[in-house]
């Protein structure tokens, strides 16, 4: 079954504009913090003129005689070691934000700190993303495409680890992978339809970042919410439960709703 996109969309930017907490404000505070660690892990790796000659290139000469950023340069391993850790944070954060834009989905007032939430869950949040990430590494050896695929796969995975904190992470990536069956190629058409506004982010130097990405996170989790009807895998509070993840009821939608061999 084809999902609407259109509607969806529409959708989502109604939920964006009509949320109680602005949703412009959180993804700027969201958008502030990662600008904040990658300038930590810029100066941490002794890097950061560079840098910033590289991604501006036509305005190096005013750079370097106007603008010296600091760098501490210091050892290999300690560069290493914050480079982890602003990664590990930034994976955590990410989490925090697709619990504001769940929330707000469901018209509930959300605090800002909610962006601070996935530190509840951290340790799951960060073993999802390494095992995600070795996955899909390990499918990309056999070529890009199975690399793309895999992607696709498990993009569920933290949505329903977010929506259901206490479930393990292999439940997570199982559920995602039943999920986004069949479901795929509609979200790679999904992605395809958003590269307009990524290149205004990018002409913008990301300033449009504040108004696209909160209405890119809605779309999905609009995606999300809509294959869970569609499959039935997965929490939902409008099916007469309580839409949580039970141990006994391993992927939410009752005993029949995931198949392994789907």
């Amino acid at each position: 079954m084809m999902l609407d996109r259109v509607q969806l969309k529409l959708e989502a930017k109604a939920i964006t504009k009509n949320a109680k907490v602005s949703a412009y404000l959180f993804t700027l505070l969201y958008l502030v913090i990662g600008v904040v660690l990658d300038g930590l892990n810029m100066i941490a790796s002794g890097n950061t003129q560079e840098t910033l000659r590289y991604y501006f290139q036509d305005l190096a000469p005013q750079l370097d005689a106007y603008f010296i950023m600091p760098s501490l340069h210091l050892p290999p391993l300690a560069a290493t070691f914050i480079n982890i850790v602003v990664t590990l944070v930034s994976c955590i954060l990410s989490a925090g934000y697709i619990l504001y834009a769940m929330n707000v989905r469901k018209g509930l007032e959300t605090p800002y700190v909610t962006l601070f939430d996935g530190f509840t869950f951290a340790g799951k949040v960060i073993l999802l993303n390494i095992v995600i990430y070795i996955f899909t590494f390990l499918w990309s050896l056999l070529l890009i495409i199975p690399g793309i695929i895999a992607g696709y796969r498990y993009r569920f995975a933290l949505y329903n680890l977010c929506e259901n904190p206490e479930m393990g992470v292999m439940d997570a990536l199982n559920m995602s992978k039943a999920q986004t069956q069949g479901h795929k190629w509609e979200l790679f058409v999904l992605d395809l339809s958003f590269i307009g506004w990524n290149l205004l982010c990018a002409l913008t130097l990301g300033i449009l970042t504040i108004w696209i990405a909160p209405y890119v996170q809605q779309t999905d989790i609009g995606y999300f919410e809509a294959i869970k009807q569609v499959s039935g895998i997965g929490g939902r509070p409008d099916d007469g439960g309580d839409g949580q993840y039970h141990p006994d009821d391993r992927f939410g939608g009752g005993p029949s709703a995931y198949d392994p061999e789907r």
